[in-house]
């Protein structure tokens, strides 16, 4: 059994600041461990601009930001594992973990940090109807394909929901040269934090649809189209408001929801509404020597705040691990 001061699962900003605070104020062994083949987690995939203003003074993209933790983590030495998947974590602190190059393999430590971020639903949390064709996606898969592999999810694209990703990939596609057809949304105002992200439709001449919903989606292999009903303002359908789009892709914005399942595996108290983890007075969970930090505690909220978060909870893991060895 490998054993380490303190763990680390998840390497995204919220994981990279825990571990540097934690470092900052302990000498012991630490250890982060991420699933992805790099550190960084899904700011590596939001290539816009837009953070590091209130951190570093500087309007950075995403992987440009976390970048700076990367560079941090290596100069302190702190040790990390790619291509990691956590199995299940014990409430007696020992994690159960696999990867290529160590198969599978169990770590024992005195303190442990769960910085898992969040998730996209899947699409059946939008009740969608219609047949489970290929050619529809999260917004955030979609901006992984286009940012990081490569690939276009489609060349005829409606995008459902007006969450700040939704609207970003819209702007992205469009500069790769797809035909962004019609952004929809269900409600009356957009779901995105922020607003101005409403004007890169605008520049780039994306029809947006307000208080419509999908209603059937048409295509048996591969997507050919959908069709839109009109909302009233009780979100009843306006009888005769039927309208069909064609397209090859439908990417849909979803709420993002805690990644809480080895939390849940360990017996972690969650908020069962928003399935956040909780902590108590000491900053730990349930479970004495555990704690967790990022979006799996906060919800999805701007990384600035996560990675301040995550460095308060670096600290409060180093002073439990300084006294774990009195």
């Amino acid at each position: 059994m490998q054993q380490y001061d303190i763990v680390v699962i998840g390497g995204g900003p919220a994981g990279l600041a825990a571990a540097i605070s934690a470092k900052e104020h302990y000498e012991g062994k630490i250890l982060i461990l991420e699933r992805e083949n790099q550190l960084g987690g899904i700011l590596n995939q939001c290539i816009h601009n837009g953070f590091g203003k209130n951190i570093f003074s500087e309007d950075l993209t995403g992987p440009e930001f976390v970048q700076k933790f990367i560079d941090k983590v290596k100069k302190l030495n702190i040790s990390y594992k790619l291509n990691t998947t956590v199995l299940n974590l014990g409430s007696t602190k020992e994690i159960n973990a696999v990867n290529s190059e160590d198969g599978t393999f169990k770590i024992s430590a005195k303190a442990i940090i769960i910085a898992t971020g969040c998730r996209e639903r899947p699409r059946g949390f939008l009740n969608l109807p219609g047949s489970r064709c290929a050619g529809i996606y999260t917004v955030g898969c979609a901006q992984k394909f286009i940012n990081i592999e490569g690939y276009m999810p489609g060349k005829e694209i409606v995008i459902l929901g007006t969450g700040d990703i939704a609207l970003i990939v819209a702007r992205r596609l469009s500069i790769e040269g797809a035909n962004v057809k019609v952004v929809i949304e269900s409600k009356s105002v957009i779901a995105a934090v922020d607003k101005k992200l409403c004007d890169s439709l605008k520049d780039f001449n994306i029809p947006l649809k307000m208080m419509y919903k999908v209603v059937d989606i048409q295509g048996k292999n591969r997507i050919e189209g959908i069709t839109l009903v009109k909302l009233d303002s009780n979100s009843e359908v306006i009888k005769g408001s039927e309208e069909h789009i064609s397209c090859d892709a439908l990417l849909l914005s979803v709420d993002l929801y805690p990644d809480n399942e080895l939390a849940r595996q360990a017996r972690i108290v969650v908020n069962p509404p928003t399935g956040q983890i909780k902590l108590n007075e000491k900053l730990q969970t349930n479970i004495s020597g555990v704690f967790a930090c990022g979006g799996v505690v906060q919800g999805y909220d701007k990384p600035e705040n996560v990675v301040k978060q995550s460095y308060v909870i670096g600290e409060s893991v180093s002073l439990y691990a300084n006294n774990f060895d009195i």
